[in-house]
């Protein structure tokens, strides 16, 4: 079977672990990197940037690639790149990368431009949106929900009926309780403990977790 060519976007670690997943995935074949800020022709696991973001029109007819996948761990970044893609393309077709040591229940509601990496668990009934990103060995349990761009690290386990709304980051090793609800743009930090709702625009944690401060919009929390 023809793989379909893509393009990936971004050419940082976090790419690399997705191109990895695209490649045991089998079913693309990646046309070339493009990032704002590596050397053009730099090469990121073999595969070339091959230009810069804004460029995306005429890269597209150059290759003849429609599709591709946003590899950028900020949420908000993410979130600002997919939209200025649609912009200037407004038929272009984002992809899910789904590592085949994943888990994916049969009844898995998922929308477009997610990555789910290797030991992901994904339980029966839950729902995920666009452009969200599951980390190595997190777990979405049965019936929770990830809204648009929103992000589990590794080694994050949610309860049952959790809810992750848009923009959302929990850091390494973090624990939701069933039941709890995390408000938009909020950061939870590594090893909390969340066992109560979190407010939006917030980062917490702690055993159990509490609000340490407020945060803005778009307030970078990866180093």
């Amino acid at each position: 079977m023809m793989k379909e060519r893509i393009f990936v976007f971004g050419a940082g670690g976090h790419a690399g672990v997705v191109i990895d997943a695209i490649e045991q995935q089998g079913r693309y074949e990646v046309a070339g990197l493009i990032d704002s800020k590596k050397r053009i022709n730099s090469t990121l696991n073999n595969y070339s940037v091959i230009g810069r973001q804004e460029e995306i029109v005429q890269l597209c007819e150059r290759y003849n690639v429609n599709k591709g996948i946003v590899c950028i761990g900020d949420n908000f970044l993410r979130g600002r790149l997919a939209g200025y893609i649609l912009e200037m393309l407004p038929n272009f077709k984002f992809i899910n990368v789904i590592h085949p040591t994943s888990v994916i229940a049969k009844h898995v509601e998922m929308g477009n431009g997610n990555v789910i990496l290797s030991g992901v668990v994904i339980n029966n009934g839950a729902a995920i949106g666009n452009h969200c990103i599951l980390n190595t060995k997190s777990v979405l349990e049965h019936d929770s929900v990830m809204n648009d761009f929103s992000s589990l690290s590794v080694g994050v386990l949610t309860g049952g009926y959790s809810f992750i709304d848009e923009f959302v980051a929990v850091s390494i090793g973090a624990t939701i309780f069933d039941r709890v609800r995390i408000g938009k743009h909020s950061v939870i930090g590594a090893g909390a403990v969340v066992n109560k709702d979190i407010p939006p625009k917030v980062i917490a944690y702690g055993i159990p977790a509490r609000i340490i401060r407020n945060r803005e919009e778009g307030e970078k929390y990866l180093n």
